[in-house]
C-alpha cells in the first residue's frame, strides 16, 4: 500500500516515521520557530511565555493593513480564522500595543 507524506512517513528504501516538529514545520507557511505553536494555518495554542506569544501576536498581526481601520467584528472575524479564542487573541494585539483600539476601532500601529 503506497503512503502518502501527510499520513506521516517518509518514502523511499526504508520508511520512516516523520517526527510530529517536523510535519508542522512541513505544514506551517510562517516561519518555521513559530511552527509549534500551530497545526496547519490554525494556532493550537497561545504561548503563555511572553517572548514566544510577542513573536505570535506578530504574526498574525501580519493580516492587518497598517492605516486602515478595523470594526471590532472585523478584527474578531480575522482572529476566528486562525483560533477558536478570538477575544483573548485581540486583547494581547492590544496589550501588546500591536493593535491600537479607540471606541470600537482597531488599527495596526
Amino acid at each position: 500500500m503506497e503512503r502518502s507524506s501527510r499520513d506521516g512517513y517518509r518514502h523511499g528504501v526504508a520508511e520512516q516515521r516523520i517526527p510530529g516538529n517536523v510535519r508542522r514545520r512541513e505544514a506551517f507557511e510562517g516561519p518555521p520557530e513559530l511552527a509549534r505553536f500551530f497545526r496547519g494555518d490554525r494556532l493550537e495554542t497561545i504561548p503563555s511565555r511572553a517572548s514566544d506569544r510577542q513573536a505570535v501576536l506578530e504574526y498574525l498581526a501580519r493580516v492587518f493593513e497598517r492605516g486602515r481601520e478595523y470594526a471590532e467584528a472585523d478584527v474578531n472575524l480575522a482572529l476566528a480564522r486562525v483560533h477558536r479564542d478570538h477575544a483573548s487573541l485581540r486583547r494581547y494585539l492590544v496589550d501588546a500595543k500591536i493593535l491600537t483600539r479607540d471606541h470600537g476601532i482597531y488599527r495596526r500601529v
